[in-house]
């Protein structure tokens, strides 16, 4: 009987299931809230909380970073407040994850990363695993494991907890793993000096300088954004037996890491455009992978296809240059 009544106020508490999240883009995008995870989930069940449904609805801070579009997201409701130090054990024991585990706790109606909030205490919790890297997709096994982290937490807290099926976060992993497969692609142009001759460094830094590149710490020439985050880069051409530390190099690799960068088909014109002004003041031409001379046509042709791979993740409810973007893609 007791178990019934859990079951019935668990059910009133996570309300009606919301649309898939994962590739749908419903006109009026919103985060998850604690609503019914997608079909196959499956649910642990602590005593009967008694919260009402409506306070479990949410609005996502600025800083908030779980979706469900990346992550398989676990929510916790507990009778009573969770304090800091207990869900800072939550954390500790997923830890050993290959993905990024995010905790987020409502404050004042809205998702909040836990680190960052000034509350020392939540009665809601979401918790996500990351599904997937560059590294590939999480195994399903790691997804039991994050699941059961979760429950063993909720019972020791007296909570409710609901979590997506193993089997049904693991599918949408290696479908999440395909798109990435698809959409992380590497832009990037070549300079290399006509008839054997080579660039002095010292020239192609002064020319990046002048066309607001920073250099790095570690001597990488790097255009950023207003943000911070990195637009493109400008390296050597790798060369069988050049050696790194020579003043000199035959060629330039001009790249930008396409889902990292916001506006890549603008970024890439200007990254064409510094690419352009190195060739003419040393001398050289742009050039493809195989070495080939790039027209205009050649270089319209690239730009096209940046705008759809863009217009692609836009699509996918993953803008490239986004933090989901970025956190995806790393």
């Amino acid at each position: 009987m007791q178990e019934r009544r859990a079951r019935k106020g668990a059910e009133k508490a996570f309300g009606e299931r919301p649309a898939d999240a994962l590739f749908e883009t419903p006109p009026d995008r919103r985060e998850p809230t604690m609503g019914r995870l997608p079909e196959g989930e499956e649910e642990a069940l602590a005593p009967e909380s008694g919260v009402d449904a409506a306070d479990l609805e949410a609005g996502v801070a600025p800083t908030a970073e779980i979706s469900t579009r990346i992550d398989t997201v676990a929510v916790i409701l507990a009778d009573d407040p969770v304090p800091r130090e207990q869900v800072e054990l939550l954390i500790i024991s997923l830890a050993g994850h290959a993905t990024p585990v995010h905790v987020e706790g409502i404050v004042e109606e809205q998702w909040h990363p836990i680190e960052s909030s000034a509350r020392s205490s939540w009665r809601e919790l979401r918790v996500a695993l990351q599904l997937a890297s560059r590294r590939g997709p999480v195994a399903e096994s790691e997804i039991e494991s994050f699941n059961r982290a979760v429950a063993d937490f909720a019972a020791t807290v007296n909570a409710v907890s609901q979590r997506e099926a193993p089997t049904a976060a693991a599918a949408r992993a290696h479908e999440l793993d395909r798109f990435c497969a698809e959409a992380d692609i590497e832009v990037a142009v070549n300079v290399i000096g006509q008839f054997g001759a080579t660039f002095a460094l010292s020239r192609v830094k002064a020319i990046a300088l002048e066309h607001g590149l920073s250099e790095t710490a570690d001597g990488n020439l790097v255009s950023f954004a207003r943000d911070g985050s990195v637009e493109f880069t400008v390296r050597r051409l790798a060369e069988e037996g050049e050696r790194a530390s020579a003043t000199s190099v035959t060629g330039l690799t001009l790249a930008l890491d396409l889902p990292h960068v916001a506006d890549a088909p603008s970024v890439f014109a200007d990254m064409v455009q510094l690419g352009r002004a190195i060739a003419t003041a040393l001398g050289g031409q742009l050039v493809d992978d195989n070495r080939r001379p790039l027209s205009d046509a050649g270089l319209a042709t690239i730009h096209r296809t940046v705008e759809r791979a863009c217009e692609d993740m836009e699509a996918h409810g993953i803008p490239a240059g986004s933090a989901l973007a970025r956190r995806l893609f790393s």
